[in-house]
C-alpha cells in the first residue's frame, strides 16, 4: 500500500473499507461538533474552489484480505465517503463509478451498513435550495428509510454531516468536483498500514489502540489539536524514524502515540481500557517540568494545564523533544525481546531504589513513572523531579542501561532534596516547591555532566540563583572528597549511614570530614541502637547521660517546648544542624562503643555509670535519666523552671490543648501504681495550668522549684507526718535525707495513707 498522498478514491479502489466493530460511531456529525465540523468543510471548500491540494495529515489501520481497517481516521473516511457520494449524485456520475462506493462499509452496526448501502444505490435526488434540513428531512421520507435507524448515532451524525455538506457545497454549480476528487486526487492524506512486517498489528494491539470507548474523547481531541501544534512551530523541522527514515515532528508524534507509546501506557492499564488518562497525565507531568523550569518566579496555581500553556511551552523545541524522548527512553526501558512489559520499568525502579534509598517509609509501589501517571497532581515533588533527572539522564547520554553514574547521580540530588526542608514541631517536612523546579534545575542540571564527582570535587559547581542551601551543597562536596578516597570499607558504610532510615541521607551530624574514619564501625552500632525494637526510653536516656539537651522547637505560654526523640522520629535528633547535638550524639556513639553486651545492656551502661558520677546532681538531667516513667510518652516537654515541665500529649502546632501532666506527677503515680491512692488518669491538665498530683483523699502536691507544694484543705495531715516531713506553714514538701523528690514524694503518701 502506499504511505503518502493517497486520495479516498485511490484507496477505494485498491481496498475494501470497513470501519469495524470495534470503533467507535462516527462522531463529526453530532451536533456538538459543529465548529470542528464547519472549519473541516471550509477547508475542502476553500481547496475545492481554487482546485488546490489538501493534504490531511495520516490515516492508520491494517490492510487483511484487501480490506483496510482503520484505527484512526475513520471520522475524517467517513466525510469523505459522504463527500464522495454527494458530488456523485450532484453531478450525475455514472452508476459504475457510483457503485465503488459500496465498498466503503460501516460495521459498528448492521443499521450503520445498510444505510451506507442504501444511499448508495437507491436513486436520490438532490434539492435544488439548501437549509432548513431540507435534504435530510427528503431522505428520512423514503421508503427505503427505515424508523430503527432513528436509535442509531452514526446515521443521525451522517444525517447532520449530509445536510451540512449540501448546505457548504451547493453552491458549486458546474465545477467538476468529483473529478478533482477521483482523477486529480486533490485531498490526500497518507496512509500507515500497522499490518506490515514492520508494525505487526496484532488484534490485542488492535483492540488497545481503539480502546477508548465509543465517544470521541477529550484525549483525542487534545492530539489533534497537538499535532497543529508542532505543524505550526516546526512545518518544516525532521525527525528519523526506524521505520519512516526522515519524518516531520508532527508525522513523528503521530506514528509514535499510536503504536510504541500506547504500547508503553497499555502496560501500565491495570483493569482499565481506555489509557487516555495515562497519557493527559504524563503530558501534565512533562508540560508541568519544563514550565516551571522555564518561570522560575512563577507560583504553585501559575500552572494550571490549559491548552494555551502547552502552546507556550511546546513551541520551545528543546521541551517538544524532551516529551518524544523520554517517551522513547521509557518505552525502550520497557522493552523485553520487543515485547512491552510493565515489569521491566518496575525493576529499573526497584533497582533504583534499592541502591538508592528514594522511600523510608513504606510504600507499595516504587515506579516514579506509574506513580506519576497514576496521580501527577498529588505526587511529591521530590519524586517528580528525580523522575525527570532520570530521564534527562538517558537523553543525553542517549542509553536505558542502569548505570553508576545515574545511581551517582540520583544519590546526591535524592541527599539535596532532603536537605531542603522545614522542621514543623518535633518533625521535619519537605520544603521542596514544584514552583521552585527552574532554581533547582540550575544546579541539579550541572551534575548530568558525566562524571558527578568530579564536578563536585572540582569545584565547578555554580549555586548562585538556586533554592538549594549553599550549606547542603557543601555536605555533598564534602562526601565527594572522601567517596573519591578510594577507602571502600569507608564508602560503602557512608553510603549505608545515609540510607539508614533515621539520617534519609543526611549524615552532617556525624562531621564526615572530621569522622569518616569511624564510620565502618558507626553504621553498626546506629543499627543496634536506633533499633525500633529497643524502648525509646532506654535510648533517650542514654542521649541525655551524654549530655543531650533535647531539640528546641518553640516558646509557648508554659516556656520553652524540647523535644528528646522516640521510635519512629529519630530523625529530628539525628540529622539535627546544632552543634551541640552534633557532639552529644557523638559521645554518646563513642561511649556506646566502650562497652560490649547486648545493646539494651550497653545502654543501660552508659546510664548507670552517669549516674555513679553524678550521685549529687539534682538537677532535671537527674530525673530524666534515672526515671524511666519521664520518658516513656511522646518525648515532647514545655519547661518554664527546673521542675515545672510538663509531658505534652501531641505534637501538633497547639500542644497545649491537649492533656499534658507533670513527669514528676506521672513518675510517682506509676511507681505507687495504686489506684486507690492515685490515678495519673486525674492528674491530666489543658491549657496552661499546673498538673498537680491528686490523691483520693483529697489532698494535692503540685511540683516547682522549691518542692511539692502540699495543698490540704481538709486539714487530713498529722501534727507527726508534718513534724517528720518538716513541713511549716509554707506546706512546702522539701527535699531532706539526700532522697530525691520522686523518694520523697512515695514515703510522704504512703505515710499519709498509713
Amino acid at each position: 500500500m502506499a504511505t503518502s498522498n493517497i486520495s479516498f478514491w485511490q484507496l477505494l479502489e485498491e481496498n475494501k473499507i470497513s470501519i469495524p466493530i470495534i470503533q467507535r460511531d462516527y462522531a463529526q456529525g453530532r451536533k456538538e461538533e459543529s465548529e470542528k465540523r464547519e472549519r473541516f468543510l471550509e477547508s475542502i471548500l476553500k481547496h475545492i474552489s481554487k482546485q488546490e491540494k489538501l493534504h490531511l495529515d495520516f490515516v492508520y489501520g491494517r490492510v487483511k484480505n484487501n480490506v483496510f481497517y482503520p484505527i484512526d481516521g475513520q471520522q475524517r473516511l467517513t466525510t469523505l465517503f459522504l463527500i464522495h457520494w454527494y458530488f456523485a449524485i450532484k453531478e450525475n456520475i455514472d452508476t459504475d463509478k457510483k457503485s465503488k462506493l459500496i465498498r466503503f462499509v460501516y460495521d459498528t452496526r448492521i443499521s450503520s451498513r445498510e444505510f451506507c448501502k442504501s444511499i448508495v444505490e437507491e436513486e436520490i435526488k438532490i434539492p435544488t435550495e439548501s437549509g432548513d434540513n431540507q435534504f435530510v428531512n427528503y431522505i428520512k421520507k423514503r421508503y427505503w428509510f427505515r424508523s430503527s435507524w432513528y436509535s442509531d448515532p452514526t446515521i443521525n451524525a451522517m444525517l447532520i454531516m449530509i445536510q451540512a455538506i449540501h448546505d457548504k457545497f451547493s453552491i458549486l454549480n458546474g465545477t467538476t468536483v468529483f473529478q478533482q476528487l477521483t482523477e486529480k486526487n486533490n485531498i490526500t492524506f497518507e496512509v500507515l498500514d500497522l499490518g506490515t512486517k514492520e508494525f505487526e498489528l496484532t488484534d490485542e494491539l488492535y483492540i488497545k489502540m481503539n480502546a477508548r470507548g465509543k465517544q470521541l474523547t477529550s484525549f483525542e481531541n487534545f492530539k489533534a489539536n497537538f499535532i497543529q501544534l508542532i505543524d505550526k512551530y516546526f512545518k518544516n523541522a525532521k525527525l528519523k524514524h526506524p521505520i519512516k527514515g526522515e519524518i516531520s515532528y508532527s508525522g513523528y508524534f503521530s506514528y509514535k502515540i499510536e503504536k510504541e507509546w500506547t504500547d508503553l501506557f497499555w502496560a501500565f492499564r491495570d483493569e482499565e481500557t481506555i489509557i487516555d488518562s495515562k497519557f493527559f497525565s504524563y503530558f501534565e507531568f512533562v508540560a508541568q517540568m519544563c514550565y516551571f523550569k522555564k518561570y522560575k518566579d512563577a507560583k504553585a496555581d501559575s500552572f494550571n494545564n490549559s491548552f494555551s500553556q502547552y502552546e507556550d511551552i511546546f513551541q520551545d523545541e528543546k521541551n517538544l523533544l524532551f516529551l518524544f524522548n523520554s517517551l522513547d527512553k521509557l518505552y525502550n526501558l520497557s522493552l523485553n525481546n520487543s515485547t512491552v512489559e510493565k515489569q521491566k520499568i518496575d525493576s529499573f525502579f526497584q533497582e533504583l531504589h534499592c541502591r538508592t534509598q528514594l522511600f523510608w517509609n513504606s510504600v507499595d509501589n516504587t515506579n516514579l513513572f506509574e506513580r506519576t501517571i497514576t496521580n501527577v497532581k498529588n505526587e511529591d515533588p521530590r519524586n517528580k523531579i528525580i523522575l525527570f533527572t532520570v530521564l534527562s539522564y538517558y537523553i543525553k547520554f542517549d542509553t536505558t542501561e542502569f548505570e553508576n553514574e545515574l545511581q551517582k547521580v540520583v544519590r546526591v540530588i535524592r541527599n539535596l532534596l532532603q536537605a531542603t526542608r522545614q522542621r514543623n514541631e518535633t518533625k521535619y517536612n519537605t520544603n521542596i516547591r514544584i514552583n521552585n523546579f527552574g532554581s533547582y534545575w540550575i544546579l541539579l542540571e550541572q551534575f548530568l555532566s558525566g562524571n558527578i564527582d568530579q564536578s563536585l570535587t572540582g569545584k565547578s559547581i555554580n549555586n548562585k540563583g538556586t533554592q538549594i542551601s549553599d550549606a547542603s551543597l557543601y555536605n555533598e562536596i564534602e562526601k565527594a572528597s572522601i567517596l573519591n578516597n578510594g577507602d571502600s570499607n569507608i564508602s560503602t558504610a557512608l553510603i549505608s549511614l545515609e540510607e539508614f532510615e533515621y539520617f534519609g541521607g543526611l549524615i552532617h551530624l556525624l562531621k564526615p570530614k572530621e569522622l569518616h574514619q569511624n564510620y565502618p564501625d558507626y553504621i553498626q552500632y546506629f543499627k543496634e541502637i536506633f533499633d525500633n525494637n529497643i524502648p525509646s526510653s532506654l535510648k533517650t536516656r542514654a542521649l541525655i547521660a551524654s549530655d543531650f539537651k533535647g531539640i528546641f522547637t518553640k516558646d509557648c505560654r508554659m516556656g520553652g517546648m524540647r523535644y528528646f526523640g522516640k521510635n519512629g522520629n529519630w530523625t529530628t535528633v539525628l540529622t539535627s544542624e546544632k552543634e551541640d547535638v552534633s557532639d552529644s550524639v557523638i559521645e554518646f556513639v563513642n561511649t556506646y562503643s566502650q562497652y560490649t553486651g547486648t545493646p539494651e545492656s550497653r545502654l543501660q551502661k552508659i546510664i548507670n555509670n552517669w549516674l555513679q558520677k553524678n550521685p549529687d546532681d539534682r538537677t532535671w538531667k537527674y530525673y530524666f535519666i534515672k526515671y524511666p516513667e519521664f520518658t516513656s510518652k511522646l518525648n515532647y516537654y514545655v519547661c518554664n523552671t527546673l521542675f515545672e515541665s510538663r509531658i505534652l500529649g501531641t505534637e501538633g502546632t497547639n500542644p497545649l490543648v491537649a492533656y499534658h501532666i507533670s513527669p514528676y506527677v506521672l513518675t510517682v503515680c506509676e511507681i505507687i501504681n495504686n489506684k486507690t491512692i492515685c490515678n495519673a488518669n486525674d492528674c491530666y491538665l489543658q491549657y496552661s495550668g499546673h498538673s498537680p498530683l491528686i490523691l483520693k483523699n483529697g489532698i494535692t502536691l503540685t511540683c516547682n522549684q522549691q518542692g511539692w507544694q502540699i495543698n490540704d484543705d481538709k486539714k487530713l495531715l498529722s501534727e507527726s507526718i508534718r513534724k517528720k516531713y518538716q513541713l511549716d506553714d509554707s506546706n512546702i514538701l522539701r527535699e531532706i535525707d539526700n532522697r530525691d523528690r520522686i523518694v520523697l514524694a512515695i514515703d510522704f503518701i504512703k505515710d499519709v495513707f498509713g
